[in-house]
């Protein structure tokens, strides 16, 4: 009996004061492209947070912590170090890392890393992970787990903040991306895994394609970076002369393996604009649920979360995205694919007011906008209000407002 208590004992010192894993690996370049090829995995899923059959539940994450779980995670399962930059505030920096011992409370391993990476949530972010935590890259070396980060204005002198991870890259050269933001972790919903996302915001200052330094990498000089993790600032001087959707059709025709067919094309630019549209119905929807629930105009932590300025002009790049994957067609010689009925609807979007009620039907048929009860419109009636700004991105003003109605009092 005493040698059970003490046995008992022993470990309960063991345990205490315990990293939250241990890790007797370091990271190499051959671990780095594990890490991607892991990326492109079903171990990597949208619900991964909030299935309860899976070992890391109850993960509140928006974008940027969503990007550091999933590098906890893989350290984790693979024994290997983790850590950040904390933001101080100082001009010393220091680092947080999986050997904290401030998590024993929770017990497993595995619930001691969703407790850190929870924790991290409320002292990290997109900033401290684009300045301090990552690196830029060099265009050919972009693949699955590489980053990418954009800040852009928005009201008020505000800026608005993301992170994308990319999950894989087909052989088109397009991105399948995995992430989450604000209004998602509030609500405890699943990641967004979107296939053949477009990119809208351009690379600038340290902002852009990226990727997670290792720890014994956290406060070294670039100079010392392996050459295989492909460290660039490239990116920042080839966006200079090109729009959004040059730079970004650059990137895929760097990355690509295989030629679209002008079908694949107008395919992909026609499904990611509908599914951008049809997103905007529950980010729109997460704002106006949450205004009925509190009977008050946000304070700036919710509107933050429940605007959408980044959405509604990520939509409006999309739309110019697939004007210019049109006008390249034509350009090319391709024409518009005859009798390519996907391609008839694309031109319809922008010759919507001279387009016949035939178009108009089977435009509403392919991707119905239904943002309200009785209120559904297609995609040519969306670009439509858009190009005349009237959508509103202001989560204070009501559903009808926030489609570009004008029922009821707008919010200034």
């Amino acid at each position: 009996m005493r040698i059970i208590v003490l046995l008992s004992f022993i470990a309960s010192i063991s345990l205490s004061n315990a990293a939250v894993w241990n890790s007797d690996k370091e990271w190499t370049v051959e671990w780095e492209q594990k890490y991607s090829q892991w990326m492109t995995t079903s171990a990597v899923y949208a619900t991964m947070f909030r299935d309860k059959k899976s070992k890391y539940y109850g993960i509140s994450a928006d974008c940027a912590d969503a990007a550091y779980a999933l590098r906890a995670i893989f350290a984790f399962e693979n024994s290997l170090p983790f850590a950040v930059v904390m933001p101080t505030g100082s001009k010393k920096k220091v680092s947080f890392s999986n050997k904290q011992s401030r998590f024993d409370k929770y017990g497993a391993e595995n619930r001691r890393l969703v407790a850190m990476v929870n924790y991290l949530a409320d002292v990290v972010g997109s900033e401290s992970l684009t300045l301090n935590d990552t690196y830029p890259i060099a265009i050919k070396t972009i693949a699955p787990s590489a980053l990418y980060t954009y800040k852009i204005k928005a009201r008020f002198g505000k800026r608005i903040r993301h992170v994308y991870t990319i999950k894989d890259v087909t052989k088109n050269g397009n991105f399948d991306l995995i992430y989450s933001t604000q209004a998602i972790r509030k609500k405890k919903m699943p990641m967004n895994y979107r296939k053949s996302k477009a990119l809208v915001n351009k690379p600038q200052g340290n902002w852009g394609f990226r990727r997670l330094k290792w720890p014994s990498l956290l406060f070294a000089s670039s100079s010392q970076y392996p050459v295989e993790l492909g460290y660039s600032r490239e990116q920042y001087s080839l966006i200079q002369g090109k729009s959004a959707a040059q730079f970004f059709r650059f990137v895929k025709d760097q990355l690509k393996v295989e030629d679209e067919t002008p079908d694949q094309v107008v395919t992909r630019a026609m499904k990611s604009l509908c599914e951008e549209a049809q997103a905007r119905i529950k980010y729109v929807d997460q704002g106006v649920e949450h205004n009925l629930k509190t009977r008050r105009c946000m304070n700036y932590e919710d509107f933050d979360a429940y605007s959408t300025p980044a959405r509604d002009k990520g939509l409006k790049e999309i739309y110019s995205s697939l004007f210019e994957e049109l006008r390249a067609l034509s350009e090319a010689g391709e024409g518009l694919v005859v009798n390519n009925e996907l391609s008839d609807l694309a031109v319809t979007i922008f010759r919507y007011k001279s387009a016949s009620l035939e178009s108009k039907a089977a435009l509403l048929e392919y991707c119905p906008i239904t943002y309200t009860e009785g209120k559904t419109i297609d995609l040519g009636e969306l670009f439509t209000r858009q190009q005349k700004n009237l959508l509103s991105s202001h989560p204070n003003d009501n559903v009808y407002r926030r489609w570009g109605e004008k029922v009821g009092k707008k919010t200034r």
